[in-house]
C-alpha cells in the first residue's frame, strides 16, 4: 500500500499469526523441517544465511522474503557469522507441529507420517 511518506506491507492481515525473531548462531543451523498447520514467512535481516526449500537452496541478500507452505520441507544455516530472519508464522503456531526430517544436533527426528515433498 503505498503513502506519501513509503508503502505499507501486510503479511497477515487479519489472520491468526505468531511473528518470532530467530537468531542463527555462526556456523550453525536449524533442522530440516516442515509444519502441518501453518504457514511461515520468512523476512532476511542479515546476509551470510543459506535458506533452503524443498530442494531449492538460497543465498539471499538482506530483506529478500520467502513464503514456505504448510507441509514444504525447510532449514536455515549460517554461512559464518550470527544471521536473523523474521519469522511470520500464520496458522497454528505449536513446536508439536515441527517434524523433524534430519537435525545435526542429534535430537530426535519425527517418525510421523513421511511425505513426499
Amino acid at each position: 500500500m503505498e503513502k506519501p511518506w513509503g508503502t505499507i506491507q501486510a503479511f497477515a492481515l487479519n489472520q491468526p499469526c505468531t511473528v518470532k525473531l530467530i537468531t542463527i548462531n555462526p556456523g550453525q543451523e536449524t533442522s530440516l523441517h516442515y509444519h502441518k498447520l501453518r504457514d511461515d514467512v520468512w523476512i532476511i535481516l542479515d546476509e551470510g544465511l543459506e535458506v533452503t526449500i524443498g530442494e531449492e537452496t538460497f543465498l539471499p541478500a538482506e530483506g529478500e522474503e520467502f513464503m514456505i507452505p504448510a507441509e514444504k520441507r525447510h532449514k536455515i544455516r549460517s554461512l559464518g557469522m550470527r544471521g536473523r530472519v523474521l519469522e511470520i508464522d500464520i496458522g497454528f503456531t505449536s513446536e508439536d507441529d515441527t517434524y523433524r526430517i534430519n537435525d545435526i544436533y542429534g535430537r530426535e527426528l519425527e517418525e510421523k507420517e513421511e511425505l513426499e515433498l
